[in-house]
């Protein structure tokens, strides 16, 4: 039997534990036997708030002798990141229990020492701060990463990808198909899935969709259109004409668009400075980001990030 410990930090995302528990629930149901079990747990208190307002109960304190144990996270991942819950994570890595991460929960792991060379994943949303906070750790694109006894996860449904793999794993590709019908689930992704779907407005354009695609991954170290048009395989002339057909833009304003918003939605949603998110978004200085949403918002980034906040 494989037992799971989930600790629930303060913010954590619900439709990525949900999606990673289910699926060890119907895998018992469908088995007629207890192949996993798993209990819940909270750095602190006798509960944990997701962060839409849904209260999980802690079934008590983290035994640090856990077979696995998983870290899952949301906003503002380290805000209980204090010594000894850092060092309650340590000991069951060192203890031999393996460790994973969902969402933002590889923050967690960073603090406590265990992350290294092995690439990571976490949500997209998170990465660039996650990669300008730890340089040293590599970070992917990818739906989860596996690595000996150690595992992350992007989050939201990829958690249920996570652990279908894991069902399939340990008992068979049957089962595991068996399962994510139940759970309505099209197909089993596998861990190089997109984290993000292509514009549907983009699905007959297959050049403009790759383009934005080499953008998104590369907000914080933004790439000259020569170097996109590299990477794309394709004559920047025409990538500049498709983008004014499709999208009727230039590729830079596209991308200083795209660059912007990433860094206005890491200040609302995650509480970064505007220094960092200036960073984050591939701007030099917080007086360069500032000046360059003024002028393609009309206000500043704070401003804009309120604004969004409050509609």
């Amino acid at each position: 039997m494989q037992e799971f410990a989930f600790l629930l930090l303060p913010g954590f995302s619900a439709i990525a534990f949900f999606s990673a528990v289910e699926p060890l629930r119907i895998a018992n149901r469908l088995a007629g036997a207890e192949l996993f079990r798993w209990s819940v747990h909270t750095p602190r208190g006798d509960h944990a708030e997701a962060s839409n307002g849904m209260q999980i109960r802690s079934q008590g304190p983290l035994d640090e002798r856990a077979q696995t144990l998983v870290v899952c996270a949301g906003f503002d991942p380290l805000r209980l990141a204090d010594p000894r819950l850092l060092a309650m994570v340590r000991r069951v890595w060192r203890l031999g229990g393996s460790v994973g991460a969902i969402d933002t929960g590889a923050f967690l792991l960073a603090e406590a020492g265990i992350l290294g060379r092995e690439a990571i994943t976490l949500h997209w949303e998170a990465a660039d701060e996650f990669a300008r906070r730890y340089p040293q750790i590599p970070v992917s694109g990818e739906l989860f990463e596996r690595h000996a006894r150690l595992f992350t996860c992007a989050g939201g449904t990829a958690a249920m990808d996570l652990m279908l793999e894991s069902i399939a794993a340990s008992h068979g590709g049957a089962l595991a198909k068996a399962v994510s019908d139940q759970l309505i689930h099209e197909r089993i992704r596998g861990p190089s899935d997109p984290q993000r779907g292509d514009d549907p407005a983009l699905a007959d354009h297959p050049l403009v969709a790759g383009v934005v695609r080499i953008m998104d991954r590369h907000l914080a170290d933004p790439l000259s259109l020569d170097q996109i048009a590299a990477e794309a395989g394709a004559d920047r002339r025409r990538i500049e004409r498709q983008f004014q057909a499709v999208l009727g833009c230039a590729p830079a304003a596209y991308y200083r668009d795209l660059r912007l918003r990433r860094g206005i939605a890491l200040i609302r949603q995650q509480g970064l400075s505007v220094q960092a998110a200036a960073l984050a978004s591939g701007y030099s200085s917080q007086s360069i980001f500032s000046r360059a949403c003024k002028q393609h918002f009309g206000a500043g980034p704070r401003a804009i990030a309120q604004r969004i906040g409050g509609e």
